[in-house]
């Protein structure tokens, strides 16, 4: 290749690929001081999601591009859909970063978002001073920044009262059993554009779908709120089938076009329904024949999941196994869940472990144990799922032991490392069935009071944290949404197997 024709190849490759990661740039905005936000991570152009998403944010994009300030930020794809993956979600800088890559982020890769609501900016090169008052921090401290940093007149000071209102509307959401409320807020939160009280809502109502399947409210919940929650991994319900009857019972009584369910059913992941359930669909589902054809095409896709080998469906059907259609919810159901309580004396129905302080481990099973005073003990259970959710496996049974662990010394007891500032956790361990085409991303729920899910946690290393249920300032997370009796009662464990394989790398 002679000189001139490399040189011709070095600029078109500069022209459409970043240099580093973290590099922005702006997209279809029609001139060159606004358009739809993208950044380079990875070898590839990606998009970033408008959760969270703020002037602080937008200004941190438009100066990395040589602009002083950005006058709009702008979410629901005003600029168009982007293409490629979406790279980060729920932004949150401070403004003093030289890229959203150096912003606190979700991460690479990690969002719930769709092209739909690809952020975007408006910058401009007006000087200004721009200072944002949080009212949850210390107000006399960035009042005294203001006056400290005034250049001239030109100032210009946002009041940002979202930390506060999350806060609030955390404590409100959990408070009204009939599920009437969570609609309302969520409702609002839609006319008024607040993407945080929307991703709150969206959050508390996924945790507690099964609570709100049984509420009141249930009949009236909107066709489109449906829509963002069904297809929706960290729904929590007995199983899938559960989910498919509610469905069935809402559409009894809501005024959705046979189009609206038909796309509803869409988002039900048939393969997580065993073969005997999959047949009695059509005697126990009303929706059964008025879509009898998207059934049973749901039906076939779902059989030969559990009856074709994984690495025959990937080589002559081309299936990626690990989409999340053929991936668990968070189900609730025995089947895949075991339940144990930080009680201090007592626990029914389970195996208890107590430490004895002059002797031995010594281990009692019985619906009811007054333990002595001189023993601790832990809550702890013993359980048994399927080795996947494939009819393949169901034979294949997979053994658990599921502990709760205050202390140190219970953490040593039992096999696990612990530092003092992580307790309590729960501590989780397997053995049988090992098979290197199967993971887990198995997941602990804090339950405040029997009432509601708090909090979901996952499993890192065996172990999963247990948050403070309330704010306490200390230096263990907070549940997203506290616990008005100060402590959990109580902590559900499900297993999530899935297939590691894609098609792609299948032989």
């Amino acid at each position: 290749m002679t000189p001139p024709r490399l040189f011709w190849v070095w600029l078109l490759v500069a022209g459409t690929q970043g240099v580093n990661d973290g590099d922005m740039r702006l997209a279809d905005g029609g001139a060159t001081n606004q358009g739809r936000v993208e950044i380079f991570y990875r070898g590839q152009w990606g998009t970033v999601c408008d959760n969270l998403w703020d002037l602080t944010d937008a200004s941190v994009v438009c100066r990395a591009l040589g602009f002083e300030n950005a006058t709009q930020a702008l979410g629901r794809a005003a600029f168009g859909q982007g293409s490629g993956p979406i790279m980060l979600d729920e932004v949150q800088c401070t403004g003093t970063e030289a890229s959203l890559a150096d912003c606190k982020s979700l991460g690479w890769l990690k969002s719930n978002c769709r092209h739909e609501r690809d952020a975007g900016v408006v910058c401009t090169n007006e000087t200004r001073s721009t200072h944002t008052l949080d009212l949850s921090r210390e107000l006399s401290e960035a009042l005294g920044q203001i006056f400290d940093s005034q250049r001239g007149c030109d100032l210009s000071i946002s009041v940002n009262l979202q930390g506060y209102c999350a806060s609030l509307f955390a404590i409100l959401l959990p408070q009204d059993p009939s599920f009437q409320m969570p609609l309302d807020l969520y409702a609002y939160a839609v006319a008024t554009g607040d993407a945080l009280l929307e991703k709150l809502c969206l959050q508390f109502l996924a945790w507690n779908f099964e609570a709100l399947t049984q509420a009141e409210a249930w009949p009236s919940v909107p066709t489109d709120l449906l829509q963002l929650l069904l297809p929706r991994s960290d729904l929590a319900v007995p199983s899938e089938l559960a989910l498919l009857k509610a469905v069935d019972t809402w559409s009894w009584g809501e005024r959705a076009s046979h189009e609206e369910v038909e796309g509803l059913v869409e988002k039900i992941r048939f393969p997580m329904m065993l073969p005997e359930e999959l047949f009695e669909l059509q005697f126990n589902l009303s929706l059964y024949w008025s879509h009898e054809a998207l059934f049973q095409k749901k039906t076939l896709q779902a059989l030969e999941f559990h009856t074709v080998p994984f690495q025959l469906l990937a080589r002559y059907k081309g299936l990626n196994l690990t989409e999340d259609t053929y991936k668990p919810r968070i189900y609730t159901s025995p089947t895949w869940s075991a339940f144990v309580t930080d009680s201090s004396w007592s626990a029914r129905k389970s195996q208890l472990v107590y430490q004895s302080r002059r002797g031995p481990l010594v281990k009692y099973s019985s619906d009811y144990f007054q333990a002595p005073s001189d023993y601790r003990y832990y809550p702890y259970q013993s359980f048994q799922t399927p080795q996947h959710p494939s009819f393949l496996f169901q034979d294949k049974r997979v053994s658990w032991s599921l502990v709760y662990l205050p202390t140190i010394q219970s953490c040593w007891n039992y096999g696990f490392s612990c530092s003092s500032d992580e307790l309590p956790v729960l501590g989780l361990t397997k053995s049988g069935g090992s098979d290197r085409t199967i993971a887990y991303e198995n997941k602990a729920l804090m339950l405040c009071e029997g009432l509601f899910v708090a909090d979901v946690t996952d499993f890192e290393g065996w172990k999963a944290a247990i948050p403070s249920a309330l704010d306490t300032n200390s230096s263990k997370s907070t549940s997203s949404f506290p616990c008005p009796a100060g402590h959990f009662n109580g902590f559900r464990t499900v297993i999530r197997p899935f297939y590691l394989t894609n098609s792609s790398g299948v032989d």
